[in-house]
This record gives structure tokens, sequence and C-alpha cells, in this order.
């Protein structure tokens, strides 16, 4: 379910912010897989919003692994 929630918040995110839709690496939706998600669908979506808005092109695994260390 992670995979397809993340690809329609980058196309809801994208299209409502008017910004160029990312592609979100293999890598880094491996990591978005595997984390354990405690809260709602909501953390969900405004970890894909932080990530679009610190990513150019691609949302990579390093982008993902610094999102959680800060």
């Amino acid at each position: 379910d992670i995979p397809l929630l993340v690809e329609h918040f980058i196309g809801q995110i994208c299209s409502e912010t008017g910004m160029h839709p990312r592609k979100m690496d293999a890598d880094a939706m491996d990591l978005l897989v595997n984390k354990s998600w405690t809260g709602n669908i909501r953390e969900l979506h405004n970890v894909v919003e932080r990530l679009i808005i610190l990513s150019d092109e691609h949302i990579t695994a390093d982008a993902v692994q610094c999102y959680y260390q800060a």
C-alpha cells in the first residue's frame, strides 16, 4: 500500500503546488516501505510533502535518511 500512497501523494502535492512531479528512487521507496508507520496516513503525507520540498528531480534514499536524522 505504501508505494501506491506515495505515488498518489506525489501527484497530488505537486499538482496542488504547481511543482514539477518528482520521481522516487527505488532505494528511497524501500526505506519508506520498511519504516514502521506508527502514525496515521497523514504522517506519510507529511513526510512525502517534506521530501518533495527538499528534493530536486529525484527523491533519493539519502534524502529520506536525512529527513529522519534531522
